[in-house]
């Protein structure tokens, strides 16, 4: 396949992409309606090195919470580089999902909105690159 046809098609591959990233958004925000404080309980941390050799140390913040009578300790999907940025005792405001407490995230997440915006985004500069060429 020649270069041009396989950009068009990553472009679009981008913005479809991005989309589906929204529309989860959207439902992640119809099901995680019940809201509860959970608190940081320990700090993970993990070394990985990229194909450089150079290493980096990610820190991930376990939390626990009670939601529907029970107590869940769970991981966030937030990683960070930064050791200080959660500390053991923070308190973070989540939604979860009456139906099954573990499925949560932190509430006012826009993360699905944002990479899907930066996935449409890409993808549509590739789409509009190819008519160009």
């Amino acid at each position: 396949m020649n270069k041009k046809i396989i950009n068009l098609l990553v472009g679009i591959a981008l913005v479809v992409l991005g989309i589906v990233l929204i529309i989860m958004h959207f439902n992640n925000k119809a099901k995680l309606t019940a809201e509860v404080t959970a608190k940081v309980i320990r700090v993970d941390s993990e070394l990985e090195y990229d194909t450089d050799g150079f290493e980096t140390r990610y820190y991930t913040p376990i939390i626990e919470y009670t939601a529907e009578n029970k107590t869940y300790e769970n991981r966030l999907s937030t990683r960070t580089t930064n050791s200080v940025e959660y500390k053991i005792g923070d308190s973070i405001v989540i939604n979860y999902n009456p139906e099954n407490p573990n499925e949560f995230q932190q509430k006012g997440s826009l993360a699905f909105i944002i990479g899907g915006a930066i996935a449409i985004l890409v993808g549509a500069v590739t789409i509009v690159s190819y008519f160009k060429m």
